[in-house]
């Protein structure tokens, strides 16, 4: 269950990227350097080269504003965009479009090869929240499922938790183990991650392989 103060953050978070102009704002002030830009995208792309993807389309929730659409494009595939933003949601180029929540997708189980999810989950500061994200991912995932979080062991995070850096930045740092741990909770073992520039940059992508269900499934 969530405790009243995390309702209230994840309910703060949703005001914030959910208004009437944040998919405008976030295309444009939010990514106004073009390498940061991109950075997620290549960490993505390094990752899934590691990856072989059953047939299907492919799912990014939530999408933001498409950023991933050209990794996506690149693997020649369909690609279904979700995000809990209709605002958002206008600013995606590509893919099919719909509005809804990660914590509650509405497709079937193992209806994806791969589900990305960007800059969600280092939002979430309960454990019960991370935990419950990443069950919905691993559910309708039928292999992979990629997700960026914030690395407790980056500088980054370290200075926030020191208090050396100012304002009321309220993203969350995962520990790799703490991470592992929630994704063999939901039925996913961590294969491999990227960061752009380990202990220092606190962003990093982690590709998990679903847990065979069958003897027949080869692990990472």
């Amino acid at each position: 269950m969530i405790q009243p103060d995390a309702h209230n953050q994840r309910m703060s978070i949703e005001r914030r990227w959910v208004g009437p102009n944040s998919g405008v704002n976030y295309s444009t002030d939010r990514w106004r350097n073009p390498r940061a830009k991109q950075r997620d995208g290549r960490l993505l792309t390094s990752l899934l080269t590691k990856a072989t993807l059953g047939p299907g389309p492919l799912l990014d929730a939530p999408c933001g504003t498409g950023r991933l659409q050209t990794v996506l494009r690149g693997l020649n595939r369909d690609s279904i965009c979700l995000d809990l933003s209709a605002s958002m949601l206008k600013q995606v180029e590509t893919g099919a479009r719909l509005q809804g929540s990660a914590f509650a997708l509405p497709f079937k189980d193992h209806s994806f090869p791969l589900v990305t999810c960007c800059r969600l989950l280092h939002h979430l500061a309960e454990p019960a929240d991370q935990a419950a994200l990443l069950r919905e991912l691993a559910r309708v995932s039928a292999d992979w499922v990629a997700v960026s979080h914030w690395d407790a062991a980056s500088w980054h995070v370290l200075r926030r938790r020191m208090g050396w850096r100012r304002g009321h930045d309220h993203r969350v740092g995962l520990r790799r183990r703490a991470l592992i741990e929630l994704g063999l909770a939901a039925g996913l073992e961590r294969c491999w991650s990227r960061s752009s520039l380990r202990f220092i940059s606190p962003q990093t992508w982690t590709l998990f392989k679903k847990q065979p269900r069958n003897e027949d499934r080869p692990p990472c």
